[in-house]
Order: structure tokens, then sequence, then C-alpha cells
């Protein structure tokens, strides 16, 4: 990460001298509230028993609030060069209770009524490339809409444990990186200076996977430069047997930022 942010860097003050760039970027807080499932057949044994475990029934995961950030370069002075932003979502639960069923993970079977522990993570990285949308891409500050692709990279992992009366805690983890390449569109309404609304969705389809990853945002910008903004977010990640994982996790909820646009 600081690798890339020094490159950056390095390439903001070499475009800023042919020409005028725009720079933004922000940080913020978002409350992230999983459900679904997921399900873990090891080493993608046929005919196994393993289920589909619930993220909140099962695993007992509970609601976290997550710093995120994101950095963007705009309107860069290189004929056809896309505009760049980047942006890091940490993504980290964790749960601790009683199994009210019996379900297998990986090469555990946790059987009703037993103490479980679990971990589960899908921190994102996303890299973001965008073009305007021919003559209505860009109409001044008022009205901003873009086309491109948005890499997104997930670090996944998930861990569940559980306690055994007479051999102690058993467990299983798994962890795989998927990248994941996604259609993306984003654009924001200012009628006045003073507030806009903007949006953002990503979708990505194949072999009965799918990801949706959905933003809608109010900003208000109380001084020149900055911005102060509060949004809801949504992701859906319906996995279909990759690297022995099937999954249809959702994780949605409020967020608020700060940033600036120079």
């Amino acid at each position: 990460m600081k690798r890339l942010l020094t490159a950056l860097t390095l390439f903001v003050a070499a475009t800023s001298t042919a020409g005028a760039i725009t720079i933004s970027g922000g940080a913020g807080a978002w409350r992230e509230k999983p459900s679904g499932w997921i399900e873990y057949t090891e080493n993608g044994a046929v005919g196994s028993a393993t289920t589909e475990v619930d993220v909140k029934d099962d695993l007992h995961v509970g609601d976290e609030t997550k710093a995120f950030g994101w950095f963007k370069i705009s309107d860069i002075p290189i004929p056809l060069f896309p505009d760049v932003k980047v942006r890091y979502t940490p993504m980290r639960f964790t749960g601790s209770g009683y199994a009210t069923t019996t379900f297998t993970f990986g090469d555990i079977t946790v059987p009703t009524g037993r103490k479980v522990d679990s971990k589960l993570e899908a921190n994102q990285f996303d890299v973001i490339l965008t073009y305007n949308f021919p003559v209505i891409g860009k109409i001044g500050d008022k009205f901003n809409l873009q086309w491109g692709v948005n890499v997104k990279v997930i670090d996944g992992y998930a861990k569940v444990k559980y306690l055994d009366p007479t051999s102690g805690w058993k467990e299983d983890s798994k962890s795989a990186t998927i990248p994941v390449p996604m259609a993306h569109l984003e654009g924001e309404i200012r009628p006045i200076n003073l507030f806009g609304l903007s949006f953002e969705g990503n979708w990505i389809g194949y072999s009965g996977s799918q990801f949706y990853d959905l933003v809608g945002e109010f900003k208000v910008y109380p001084v020149k430069h900055l911005f102060v903004g509060v949004g809801y977010r949504y992701q859906r990640l319906k996995i279909d047997d990759i690297s022995d994982v099937s999954s249809d996790l959702k994780v949605k909820g409020a967020f608020a930022e700060a940033g600036f646009v120079f």
C-alpha cells in the first residue's frame, strides 16, 4: 500500500506539470452488517457432508464498524488515459456462541450445543479505471457520469473452531485471494455548490457466481475543496465453488466520511 501511494504521488507530480488535474480523496467508517452463508468443502471432496453454514445462526458473527479510505486522480492530461481511483475496505468479523444445529466446515463437524468461535474476513482492495461518457460525461461541476472497470481483489479468510469436551478445541480454516474484475458505473449530481448526490455500481456475473457492490451517498461541501458525506453501501458475494468455497454473503450498512477535492 505504501509503495502504491508513493507511485501515485510521483505520478501526480509528473502529470501536474503537463496540465491541470483533479485530486480527491476521503476516509470514513462503515457499519458492516453481514448475513448469509458460507460453505467449505475440503479438497473439493464429492459427496461430503459440508453444509451451508449461516454466519449469524451458526457462526454468531456480529456487526462491525470499520474505517475505509480512497484516493482518486482525475482529468489526467494524457490522451485516452483513464481517471484512477484506489480504495481499501477492511472487512473482519468474529463470533462466539453455541451451535443450534449440527454443521460441517471443512474437515470438522460441529455438534449441536457445542461452544463455537469463528472468524470471517473479506478485506477488499479496489483499483478503478474510469472514462467520462461522451457528450453527457461531465457538465461543469453540476453533473458527472463515468464508466469503466473495477479490478477488485478480495483477501478472504474463514476459521471455525468448537470445544470438544474430551479432546479440547478442534478447528479448520480456509484462506483465498480472489481477483474480481467488475463493470463499473459512477456519477454525481450537484445542483448547487453546497451539496451533491453521488452513486456507484459494480457488478460481475459468471458460471453461477455474482458480485454486487452498490454505493449511494449524500455530500455536503461546507467550504471550498472539502466535503462530508453520509451514505449506504450494499455488497453481495455469491460464489459457486471457487477454491473449494461457495457462499452467498451480504454485507450492508450506513457509512460516513470526510474528504477533499482539489
